[in-house]
């Protein structure tokens, strides 16, 4: 595919045609050299100016747009939006002495007194901008502030009236007053007269007149309290029950006349005021209802609609008339700026087509000097992308093209070299695998437990190239225990198959006094965070620097551990058992100490795990032959048992046992004949 591309690529590497025509113009080679920066500004350059000159033709074109546009700006629009703003505010002043005429909440009253205040002030930016209003307009606003002046008058007549129900309303203060102290005196007289009546001898006839007494008490009181409802409410139903109750009350009234004769002296003087009382309270209803059916029922309601209304809509009109004039003259000032624009727009049109095409034949130099060599240089790297790292790109120019040209193929050599050391390191790990499985078949096969762990270390200290290696085992005291200790340049060998006894103490993987993590051991570190650790250089990692344990002594002979590999030890449900450590990794070729290659570290986390396997089984395999030792002494203690069972329930025994009986019977017989008992 390489090739294909390399071939088929011939004419994507060689300037275009246009790019020779260019570089035969005088100069263009100096164009060429030149920083894309410095062509780029030279480019815009031409461009900012052919635009300044647009601008210059719109600037020139707009200013009688301009001028008409400031007068609606600083005249129309602001007159329209006062005299609308005058004409909502004028609205809701009128509602919300509406509102308080009919419900009586204090808070129509604020409202009003805000709306009020937000009136006078549309009223002073009108009066502001008077100066550069027609003279209609001046007479409007003149007419509008006489007419203003006298409504301004009325709320507080209203809002005075509202608060006192008996100024506000005749027909109430009617009842309320005269009305109400004559219908008193004639239910206060009745009662009287009923006390009365009730002291005297009982009989037919004062028990009946009584009785009448107390049918004119009811019916007049109930005729009063009719009355009263329909002057709060101007309900007829109460009217119809006031005549009704009316019609009651006059015949108890006829009634009890007729019997005027059956009273004593002094019920007589009382029935005389009665008489009076009476004839004057009926005169009173006739009055209160001319006055509540008639328009001035209420007062404050009679002076709002005949007087606050027709002002306010007075003053509405003219408000109307001005704002309706004044978009007028936005509309035509506006249209005149239209005309204006329209104008400016079409010599910006014309500049825009000069500054279009210039534009487009720099687009068109520019696109073949920069373009194309960028162009080329993608081609490059396309087919770097696809295999041919023998690619190079053309150096055209000095400029920053020409720069990346260099630096491409710099990167180019680098990453072959880089893909040959991928190369090499996949070799070298497929070769490691190759040695890791047969190591792991190896250590499944071995059924010597010291020889196992021997060969666990040994292998992989050897397949990381490290000086010294030591195998933990974790014990039941949650220590580690070093079982397997093998140091090639002090010439250390203990545990194993050696015959040499392990003298290195245990490592507590707990601080007995703190009871915190002992981190300042690599192995213990390991075995906690069950994390493989890979140090290059121990003194310069601050969390293995407690203990100062990277020194090893034996026997006055003193190890500095430099780089270290700790493997953690998993069985197969995830638990750590031990720990493999491997420290100074040393370089094949000159055996200088190295860090241990990360490659190397995953490959021996794979040995540990066949490593463990191995020693899981061979664990297994043993305690499985001890549970078989152990059956056997089970089954041959069973078998002995079963052989004293059959001797004693045998005929023989029984017999022996008879004998014994019998002679221990004669000697305890003897004794006792001899007194020695």
């Amino acid at each position: 595919m390489t090739t294909d591309i390399s071939t088929t690529s011939t004419s994507l590497d060689k300037p275009s045609t246009a790019e020779r025509i260019l570089d035969k113009i005088p100069g263009a080679t100096l164009l060429k050299n030149l920083n894309i920066g410095v062509r780029l500004l030279m480019a815009f350059g031409l461009l900012v100016a052919i635009t300044l000159m647009a601008i210059g033709f719109s600037y020139f074109g707009s200013v009688l747009a301009k001028q008409n546009i400031d007068v609606s700006g600083e005249v129309r629009v602001p007159a329209t939006l006062a005299s609308s703003s005058a004409q909502a505010n004028l609205l809701l002043m009128l509602a919300e002495v509406r509102g308080y005429l009919a419900l009586g909440d204090s808070s129509y009253r604020d409202s009003y007194a805000n709306a009020k205040q937000a009136f006078e002030a549309d009223l002073d930016n009108l009066e502001a901008l008077s100066p550069q209003f027609n003279a209609d307009n001046k007479i409007r606003l003149v007419e509008l502030q006489t007419t203003f002046d006298k409504w301004a008058e009325l709320p507080d007549q209203l809002f005075a009236l509202r608060d006192d129900q008996l100024d506000r309303e005749p027909a109430y203060r009617l009842l309320a007053t005269d009305g109400t102290i004559k219908a008193g005196n004639v239910l206060i007289d009745i009662g009287q007269l009923i006390e009365n009546q009730s002291l005297r001898t009982p009989s037919q006839t004062n028990s009946e007149l009584l009785g009448d007494m107390a049918n004119f008490q009811g019916t007049f009181a109930a005729m009063y309290s009719a009355l009263r409802g329909y002057v709060t409410t101007r309900n007829r139903i109460f009217r119809q029950e006031y005549e009704s109750n009316l019609t009651a009350n006059e015949f108890a009234w006829q009634r009890l006349q007729s019997k005027k004769s059956q009273l004593n002296e002094n019920q007589q003087t009382q029935f005389e005021e009665i008489v009076a009382n009476r004839t004057a309270f009926l005169e009173f209803p006739s009055q209160i209802f001319e006055l509540l059916e008639s328009e001035q029922w209420r007062k404050d309601l009679y002076l709002f609609s005949t007087e606050a209304v027709p002002l306010a809509n007075d003053m509405q009109q003219k408000l109307n008339a001005l704002t309706q004039d004044q978009q007028t003259f936005l509309e035509k000032d506006l249209n005149q700026g239209i005309i204006d624009l329209d104008t400016a727009n079409q010599r910006s049109a014309m500049v825009g087509i000069a500054a279009l095409l210039i534009g487009g034949f720099l687009a068109f130099v520019f696109r073949e000097n920069i373009a194309g060599p960028v162009r080329r240089l993608t081609h490059i790297a396309d087919q770097i992308r696809h295999g041919d790292l023998e690619a190079q790109a053309n150096i055209e120019s000095k400029d920053e093209i020409g720069t990346l040209a260099r630096t491409f193929n710099s990167m180019t050599t680098k990453l072959r070299d880089t893909l040959f050391q991928v190369t090499r390191e996949k070799e070298r790990a497929d070769g490691l695998l190759d040695v890791v499985i047969p190591i792991g078949v190896q250590l499944s096969s071995e059924k010597n437990f010291n020889r196992l762990l021997e060969t666990m270390l040994l292998e992989a200290k050897t397949f990381c190239h490290a000086d010294s290696g030591t195998l933990y085992l974790r014990t039941a005291e949650d220590e580690l225990e070093a079982v397997i200790v093998n140091n090639t340049s002090i010439d250390i060998q203990m545990g194993g198959t050696s015959g040499n006894e392990v003298t290195l103490v245990n490592i507590p993987l707990k601080d007995n006094e703190t009871g915190a993590d002992n981190d300042g051991s690599i192995s213990a570190y390991t075995v906690l965070s069950g994390e493989a650790v890979n140090v290059s250089d121990r003194s310069q990692d601050k969390r293995f620097q407690e203990t100062g344990s990277h020194v090893f002594k034996l026997d006055e002979v003193r190890y500095h551990g430099i780089s270290y590999l700790s493997i953690p030890l998993k069985n197969n449900v995830g638990h750590v058992i031990g720990a493999m450590q491997l420290v100074n990794a040393q370089d094949p070729e000159n055996g200088d100490i190295i860090p241990f290659d990360t490659n190397i570290q995953q490959l021996m986390e794979s040995y540990s795990t066949l490593a463990v396997a191995a020693l899981e089984a061979y664990q297994r395999e043993q305690k499985l032959r001890q549970e078989i030792t152990q059956l056997k002494i089970q089954i041959d203690e069973t078998k002995r048992q079963q052989s004293v069972q059959e001797i004693v329930e045998g005929e023989g025994f029984a017999e022996l046992q008879a004998r014994a009986e019998s002679m221990r019977r004669r000697r305890k017989k003897r004794r006792k004949n001899t007194g020695t008992e």
